[in-house]
């Protein structure tokens, strides 16, 4: 993921691995502090914070606060 320069491809690598990293955190307890699955929905998928505040990762300064929290995993 780190060696393209193309970001929509960095952006599907990061969405399945964004995607195992919430099936894993949804059966076991990564944290003592609540997990947020926060959401992109111009990318349709998720990704997981330590905070409430939304941080677009998929879109980063064009959409730093879009997107939403879908759930809280403790």
């Amino acid at each position: 993921m780190s060696e393209s320069k193309d970001i929509k491809h960095q952006r599907e690598h990061f969405a399945a691995f964004s995607n195992n990293m919430i099936a894993l955190a949804k059966v076991s307890k990564l944290s003592s502090q609540p997990i947020y699955q926060l959401y992109c929905p111009m990318k349709k998928s998720s990704w997981l914070s330590s905070e409430k505040t939304i941080k677009n990762l998929y879109y980063g300064k064009a959409m730093l606060t879009c997107g939403s929290i879908l759930q809280t995993l403790n």
